[in-house]
């Protein structure tokens, strides 16, 4: 009787205790070192971290918080990437400018809150979409300069139908990514949060964009 009373015991504690730590990563806020954030429980270097496809896993070198995983994005190191060439691919991975700090956002599901959040965790690493979004219906978009910026393709013979929009430019591109509305001033779909960028961050991540292939 004895020894089943300290089992269960030692079960009650353990189990505060997981609970305290999950609590209190919870609480400090979507940009804190906690349970959250890097090398947190549930970070990329935590107990739910996985790599590639498994039980937690996804599409991505994310693992369990890879595009299209249960979880969402990994909030630790942004797919395995340390170093950035520049300020704009380092906001395009991770969500936060090397100049500003974390970036602001409005709307889209609660997991692009999480630390270390950006552009990668939908669009992918070459900027193609494809992956459908955690939370939501919609898959994202191929956001590579030339295909956001090139007239919809027409084949000969084949009825042509009035665009949803007109091509993208700089300034709607802009647009896009920080009110959520295309060429046409519609609503993109709602899981596209709304990236509050100073002038100097946006040209720096325009300017990545204009890189991937």
């Amino acid at each position: 009787m004895k020894r089943r009373l300290l089992i269960w015991g030692v079960l009650c504690i353990l189990i505060g205790v997981a609970g305290l730590i999950l609590f209190s990563g919870m609480h400090r806020g979507p940009w804190s070192t906690g349970a959250w954030g890097p090398g947190g429980f549930f970070s990329g270097s935590g107990w739910m971290h996985g790599r590639g496809p498994g039980m937690m896993g996804g599409y991505g070198p994310g693992g369990g918080y890879g595009p299209g995983a249960m979880m969402g994005p990994e909030p630790g190191p942004a797919y395995g990437k340390r170093t950035f060439v520049s300020n704009g691919e380092r906001i395009y991975y991770t969500g936060t400018s090397a100049k500003t700090g974390p970036i602001p956002r409005m709307g889209g599901p609660m997991w692009v809150y999480h630390a270390g959040v950006g552009c990668v965790a939908c669009h992918g690493v070459q900027g193609r979409g494809g992956v459908p979004v955690m939370m939501g219906t919609a898959v994202p978009e191929d956001i590579r300069y030339p295909t956001l910026t090139a007239a919809e393709p027409h084949k000969e013979g084949e009825k042509k139908e009035e665009p949803d929009h007109p091509p993208f430019t700089d300034a709607t591109i802009k647009q896009a990514v920080t009110q959520g509305v295309d060429p046409a001033n519609k609503p993109l779909d709602w899981t596209m949060p709304r990236w509050q960028l100073t002038d100097e961050d946006w040209t720096d991540l325009l300017a990545y964009l204009k890189t991937l292939r």
